[in-house]
């Protein structure tokens, strides 16, 4: 007996899911509501309600009819019969209120159910009131009435059940419109979202491999002839601008003495105290002794000789003065200066061309690199944010998936399961 035991002891097979596509969910829905059985259900409550009409109607008739017994009281009775004349006057009313309306949708239904429902209250107050006195005259009939309202209640109990679900079904059904709709736009965004983070990959990848050539290009530069040639010209032109600086001190050193004959002879010159012949000359002197012409530097050094004995200098300081005037004007002391800075100057100057052809390709290569890498942490941050927003779209996505298949499953009244793959699923 124990196969017996087991046949019991297993579960029902579930039942397999029916598969609907995303992108015929609203058809689905519209079918579903014409094959809607609402009508039909309210039909059969109002066939029911006829029948309660009819024997409400028979119920009216035998109160309008009823005699009261012999021994009533007179005041009971004149009690009674004014208070079957409210009653009756009242079961009419709700008697003309239980034909079917003549719209038999959700909102007609719905707008009757509700009259009814007051029609009822305003019935059943009436009722309450008079019933002490109406009961003790005509105790059958009022019991027999009492029987029809007990049954219209329960038939309105059905027919706002009926309306309930059918309103659910109707709020379903907005919100599975709703959430499909939802959905589409959710799949359309990851498929292109999809498409962006390929194409952002792709470019991250040709970016590399541009980088890497760039690279390999620069190395080779590096190793090449020119590159070492350019490489020996950046040394050489380094100790050539030492050597500027040097003889640009060695410059200012050797005007460094004359400054203060040079102050004071530009200010009486200024004052028309002396005439200057190479007024422009001291100027240069004393602000860019570099610029001075050799052919300038005799002259001016001649006339500042000439006029030391007008600018008041102290004896000492005019004899020292004198002295270097000579010793600068013998030895050409600042034309050999300015001239080896002439020389230096024009080294640099060819170096730096010769350094600047030579790094083209280089700086070429440098600004390609450059412009690569800085492309590269675009595309990076614009792949990971796209990542993100693709993720964050996915759990959105399903959970909107699970939602409608949940919503799809009750309308049905079977498991339901969504196909996404016309959806790029």
């Amino acid at each position: 007996m124990k196969w017996l035991k087991d046949i019991f002891k297993m579960k029902p097979s579930r039942e397999e899911p029916a598969i609907l596509p995303l992108a015929e969910v609203d058809s689905w829905l519209q079918e579903r509501t014409k094959q809607s059985d609402f009508s039909a259900q309210c039909r059969e409550v109002y066939d029911r309600m006829d029948g309660v009409a009819k024997k409400l109607d028979e119920d009216i008739s035998s109160l309008k009819s009823a005699s009261s017994d012999e021994e009533v009281p007179p005041k009971l009775l004149r009690a009674g019969v004014a208070a079957r004349g409210e009653v009756i006057k009242q079961l009419e009313t709700l008697s003309l209120k239980l034909e079917p309306p003549k719209k038999d949708d959700l909102d007609g239904i719905s707008q009757h159910h509700w009259a009814l429902v007051k029609g009822l209250e305003r019935t059943v107050t009436t009722f309450g009131r008079a019933q002490s006195y109406v009961k003790a005259l005509f105790p059958k009939n009022i019991e027999s009435i009492n029987s029809d309202l007990t049954e219209i209640s329960r038939l309105l109990v059905d027919l706002e059940k009926t309306i309930g679900e059918k309103r659910k079904t109707q709020e379903e059904s907005w919100f599975c419109r709703e959430t499909a709709q939802r959905l589409k736009e959710e799949l359309s965004g990851i498929v292109d979202l999809r498409a962006k983070t390929q194409q952002d990959e792709a470019a991250l990848s040709e970016l590399s491999s541009k980088l890497s050539s760039l690279e390999r290009q620069a190395e080779r530069l590096e190793a090449s002839d020119e590159g070492k040639r350019t490489r020996e010209l950046k040394s050489l032109l380094e100790k050539r601008t030492a050597e500027k600086s040097q003889a640009e001190a060695e410059l200012h050193d050797l005007i460094a003495p004359l400054n203060k004959a040079l102050a004071r002879m530009k200010k009486q010159g200024s004052s028309d105290r002396i005439n200057l012949q190479h007024e422009k000359v001291f100027e240069r002197l004393g602000n860019s002794p570099a610029s001075v012409q050799d052919n300038e530097i005799r002259g001016a050094l001649n006339e500042l000789q000439g006029h030391l004995a007008v600018l008041g200098l102290k004896d000492r300081k005019k004899e020292k003065v004198l002295d270097h005037i000579d010793l600068l004007i013998t030895k050409r002391s600042l034309e050999d200066v300015r001239g080896r800075l002439q020389t230096i100057s024009e080294d640099i100057a060819r170096m730096q061309y010769q350094i600047d052809e030579g790094s083209r390709d280089g700086l070429r290569l440098k600004e390609e690199s450059s412009q690569a890498r800085k492309e590269k942490r675009s595309r990076e941050a614009a792949l990971e944010q796209a990542k993100k927003d693709l993720a964050l779209l996915s759990e959105k996505a399903a959970s909107d998936e699970r939602e409608l298949e949940e919503r799809l499953t009750r309308i049905a009244g079977r498991p339901m399961k969504l196909d996404l793959s016309s959806e790029g699923r």
